[in-house]
């Protein structure tokens, strides 16, 4: 089985930092790809979506970024190529506590999780767990 590839979507360049060592150490993967913005990740799935083998495997989204953020991401993905789609898992990552948006990410069927800051080993637990999950039901 390949590694898992992730995309690690958020502009706070120290928390990237600190979320990959955490997404290394707890063997989740070591293919991790920065990302700043949801325009920056759109245009980098848009491209891997034409050879959808180079798809992440997951991406952990903050919503409150400039540029695009996860909200505006996730409408975009909304329309566009399904094997983005049925191939990434997407995993909300946020400092928000507001119920409006956990009530929001409900929504969008596609999400696969929400978690709020900061990351904890229980949620990258869950993640493993979720990711080795999805990988065995579609071989």
């Amino acid at each position: 089985m390949n590694e898992p590839k992730v995309f690690l979507v958020d502009d706070d360049f120290i928390f990237r930092e600190v979320a990959e060592v955490m997404i290394k150490t707890s063997g989740l993967s070591t293919a991790v790809t920065h990302l700043e913005n949801g325009l920056e990740a759109y245009n980098k799935l848009l491209e891997l979506s034409e050879t959808p083998l180079e798809l992440p495997d997951v991406m952990l989204l903050d919503i409150n970024m400039p540029v695009m953020n996860g909200w505006e991401l996730l409408e975009e993905l909304k329309m566009g190529p399904s094997n983005i789609r049925d191939q990434v898992q997407i995993h909300i990552l946020t400092s928000s506590i507001a119920p409006e948006d956990l009530n929001l990410s409900k929504t969008y069927n596609f999400i696969n999780g929400y978690i709020t800051k900061p990351l904890t080993d229980a949620d990258m637990e869950k993640l493993i767990f979720s990711l080795r999950s999805a990988r065995s039901s579609s071989h």
